[in-house]
């Protein structure tokens, strides 16, 4: 079967493709009503805006879900630092690291989420924290020798209970969302 391409035309691409060696890639976040009232944060990391908005929307919509107006969602979540440390770590002591780096917000340890977050099975304690104070933090846990790893997230101030039906049609749309090349990762508020 041929596709019948001028072969300058794939030469003229290719050459374009090689000589672009700098994107502006761009954090985008996109907000969705999901089934059962549940919220839907679409984290997307793109070099083109419309490229970006024109799948999430085609994607979101395909699924039987709607695109939220700017804020309309975010207000039911947190945005936190995500502090993926490789070592066992309790409380008391990730306090006390808190403390000696001068975080004055609310420090959280919690247990890894390979299924919900996808931590990979080196993650041994997760340590919640306010933006502001992540890097600081992240500090005190590599001056300790703790490995680890950051990023913001979004966490739920409550969670919705939903039927299986509609955990499954917004599993749907995520999954949907998550095959998308600019879509880094989904956050929802669902009870699972």
């Amino acid at each position: 079967m041929s596709l019948d391409v001028p072969k300058d035309v794939i030469d003229r691409n290719i050459k374009r493709a090689s000589e672009s060696t700098t994107s502006d890639y761009k954090e985008l976040t996109y907000e969705a009503y999901g089934f059962g009232g549940v919220g839907l944060i679409v984290n997307v990391l793109s070099d083109n805006n419309n490229r970006a908005a024109a799948d999430v929307n085609t994607a979101v919509s395909k699924t039987g879900c709607k695109i939220a107006s700017p804020g309309s969602v975010a207000f039911n979540f947190a945005l936190r630092g995500r502090l993926c440390v490789s070592a066992e770590l309790d409380e008391e002591r990730a306090l006390d690291l808190a403390i000696e780096a001068g975080c004055e917000g609310d420090v959280e340890l919690q247990a890894p989420d390979p299924d919900g977050r996808g931590d990979p099975a080196a993650v041994k304690a997760v340590v919640l924290t306010s933006p502001a104070e992540v890097g600081m933090m992240q500090a005190a846990l590599q001056a300790a020798g703790l490995d680890c790893s950051s990023s913001l997230v979004h966490v739920p101030n409550s969670l919705v209970e939903v039927s299986e039906e509609d955990e499954a049609a917004n599993f749907r749309c995520i999954d949907r969302l998550e095959e998308l090349d600019d879509v880094a990762f989904v956050e929802h508020n669902m009870a699972l």
